[in-house]
């Protein structure tokens, strides 16, 4: 089967869901459903508690498959637990193959290593595949073009990434926002994705280089989205982190098209941060729930994008 660009597989999902969410996976037990909480603290070993993960993981995956466009593994909240975790992850993404999964891994380095980290995440399909091999990464683009060459191989091929631009959180601002011959940096770093990106451009008009700008900033959306006409935007930020619904068109073309919305926590603790939270009586099933969030955030993002 030919390779087929990123960006172009990335926009088939989401018109086949009619989706632009994207689902992520940070497990964190303290935040687990009353059911799985009680089977974690039960557990007894590295392996049971494996397995307390997996079970949490394949329930989100499960319930929001068909209402997301793609899942975006939390690296970190897999490697806290070790070999475990990290035995996990791949079985979730042996086990899903139809699922794009976009690895929220941020590396950046130089030379052999990352190298090695394009391996790691990109190798193409073999006999075996790499265990974490994955549509998309995230990356964190500060060592400059050296970081980012060993994946353009793979971005001809079929993958993607999403290099860090603005980002959601409150410190920002610290470097994102520093001046640089009188422009902001996160505007250089855009405008040097969109050059790198060029050749990655699919059919959809979009490159499989994108960025990831925060919901938090949607004036400074805007402006990225200027700079950079051509980068899939990974949006995070919209829910638990503050961002709004209706600031989605900041970070879009004209049509609506071009960005994708992570949504974490209000998704996948749907009983603790969810949008119905506040009319929950405690005793509603984990899946349903998890479902109803996304098919919600799935609903609340076509309105705003005139979908």
């Amino acid at each position: 089967m030919a390779a087929v660009n990123f960006a172009d597989r990335l926009s088939e999902r989401i018109r086949e869901n009619d989706s632009r969410v994207v689902v992520g996976l940070d497990p964190n037990p303290g935040k687990f459903p009353a059911e799985l909480k009680a089977a974690w603290e039960q557990a007894t070993d590295a392996a049971a508690r494996a397995l307390v993960l997996r079970d949490f993981c394949s329930i989100v995956i499960r319930a929001s498959e068909g209402l997301a466009c793609a899942f975006k593994p939390q690296i970190a909240f897999f490697e806290q637990f070790g070999s475990a975790g990290i035995a996990v992850l791949e079985e979730l993404l042996r086990d899903n193959p139809d699922s794009i999964f976009i690895m929220d891994c941020k590396r950046g380095d130089i030379g052999s290593t990352v190298e090695a980290y394009a391996r790691a995440y990109f190798e193409l399909p073999g006999d075996p595949p790499a265990p974490m091999s994955c549509a998309a990464v995230t990356h964190n683009p500060y060592l400059g073009l050296d970081s980012v060459l060993p994946y353009f191989p793979y971005l001809a091929e079929d993958r993607g990434m999403f290099i860090l631009c603005k980002t959601s959180n409150p410190s920002a601002l610290d470097f994102q926002d520093r001046l640089v011959d009188d422009r902001s940096l996160y505007l250089i770093v855009a405008e040097q994705i969109e050059l790198w990106g060029e050749e990655f451009i699919g059919e959809c008009g979009f490159s499989s280089m994108g960025l990831v700008a925060g919901a938090t900033h949607p004036y400074d959306g805007e402006a990225i989205r200027h700079a950079a006409p051509h980068a899939l935007f990974l949006v995070p930020g919209i829910g638990t982190q503050g961002g709004k619904v209706d600031d989605a068109r900041a970070f879009t073309d004209k049509q609506g098209n071009g960005a994708v919305f992570n949504f974490s926590r209000s998704v996948i603790y749907p009983q603790l941060h969810g949008p119905h939270v506040e009319s929950l009586s405690g005793n509603e099933d984990f899946e349903t729930l998890v479902r109803n969030a996304a098919d919600f955030y799935r609903r609340a993002l076509n309105s705003a994008l005139g979908f």
